[in-house]
């Protein structure tokens, strides 16, 4: 299975996943920013993540993650009993969809626009947008992680994204930070962090 990579992109989603899981793996590095030469992505628009294993290649961060979950099937990552994987998929559509628009917008103004060019209104709507959505992230008491009492996909799609918001100065609250805190400490994160940013 090889995954093509590029540090402190989604990519490190899909590492964590397959860390979690025990699989065994090859990663590519991809030069993003060189188009003229060195290594580049199989992916149709060239980005990354990208999935190559056997006959199959699978494009787009959520779909390679689902892939790979299937295949380890037995590791209970992501759930096959119907309303546990509603639950999971809930909080996942909840990260792709309300979470990351406002704070994907904001991560390319603060990391990967010029100072010259960033736009401060931008930078403080999106950081207001992001805040807003972060306020009604609430967590269950009975549960140990946000879908229920197991570690799943919806545990890595919501604390990666929860952790750009707070490189991006968005505030959080300390239940929140608690949880990103635990979520980051899992050996399965640091691997994987190691692996895509080293």
């Amino acid at each position: 299975m090889n995954i093509y990579t590029y540090p402190k992109s989604r990519s490190l989603r899909v590492l964590w996943t397959l860390e979690e899981l025990g699989a065994t793996y090859n990663t590519i590095r991809v030069d993003l920013m060189n188009s003229v030469s060195g290594v580049k992505s199989p992916h149709p628009n060239g980005k990354v993540p990208f999935l190559e294993d056997e006959n199959c290649s699978i494009s787009e961060t959520l779909a390679i993650c689902i892939y790979i979950c299937d295949k380890y099937a037995d590791k209970f990552l992501y759930p096959t009993n119907p309303a546990e994987k509603a639950h999971v998929n809930s909080w996942i559509s909840f990260a792709l969809t309300d979470l990351e628009s406002p704070v994907w917008n904001l991560l390319k103004q603060v990391l990967f626009t010029p100072d010259n060019q960033r736009l401060p209104p931008l930078i403080n709507y999106f950081k207001h947008e992001a805040s807003q959505v972060i306020s009604r992230i609430k967590f269950n008491p009975d549960y140990t992680w946000i879908a229920g009492n197991n570690f799943t996909l919806a545990d890595i799609f919501m604390s990666h994204t929860l952790l750009w918001a707070k490189i991006c100065g968005v505030e959080i609250n300390s239940n929140i930070d608690k949880y990103l805190l635990k979520a980051m400490s899992r050996p399965a994160f640091l691997k994987a962090q190691e692996i895509n940013n080293g």
